[in-house]
């Protein structure tokens, strides 16, 4: 009958709505007893390993100029203890003194052919508003979301720039070995097996 049928769909709805209702809850559950992991910072094998991959996270980071954020947050959680939100915010301080010391460094450096600072200042400005919206709403999410849901966020995020970083990594080295037998092809045509590496221009 109309009144069964009714009744069956009215029944289907309460439990779908349920369902999203305690979706919703579980997503969300830890936004208001979130508990911040703030281990004894006691001297330690945790202490030296954290250190010295510290280290190295701002060495490569600064010369592949990634930051070396996905080094610092799986270091500060797994290694030294933190929490995944303490460890998000700790690296970006992390990653801000290696920003200092690079821009420091590049400061006076020029391009290696055009007669301008290998910093592009005016690209930078035009970045720096979407960054700093981009910034504002990660911040927003990092104190909404739950724990779990920032550390499957982190894996997801380091998967996919460590993949694309491998790839790239990949194609630069296939380019060089490309030029490098077109060079040797070139100086055995000459008739010439020893050539000379000419400097860039530099700028003044």
């Amino acid at each position: 009958t109309l009144k069964e049928v009714a009744s069956a769909e009215l029944e289907i709805e309460e439990v779908e709505l349920t369902f999203l209702r305690k979706a919703i809850n579980f997503l969300w559950q830890n936004r208001v007893g979130y508990q911040h992991v703030w281990p004894d910072m006691e001297f330690g094998w945790q202490i030296v390993v954290g250190s010295l991959i510290g280290f190295f996270g701002a060495a490569f980071g600064s010369v592949g100029g990634v930051g070396g954020g996905g080094i610092y947050v799986p270091m500060l959680t797994l290694i030294i203890g933190f929490d995944s939100k303490s460890a998000t915010a700790i690296s970006k301080c992390m990653v801000m003194g290696a920003a200092i010391s690079t821009v420091y460094y590049n400061l006076k450096q020029r391009h290696p052919t055009l007669e301008m600072p290998v910093i592009d200042y005016d690209l930078a400005l035009l970045f720096q508003p979407m960054l700093v919206f981009g910034i504002s709403v990660g911040v927003a999410f990092n104190v909404i979301f739950a724990d779990w849901m920032i550390t499957v966020l982190l894996i997801v995020l380091f998967i996919f720039t460590s993949t694309k970083a491998f790839l790239r990594g990949v194609d630069t080295w296939k380019k060089e070995t490309i030029v490098k037998k077109e060079a040797a092809q070139q100086l055995a045509s000459n008739g010439t097996q020893d050539g000379e590496y000419k400097a860039l221009p530099a700028g003044p």
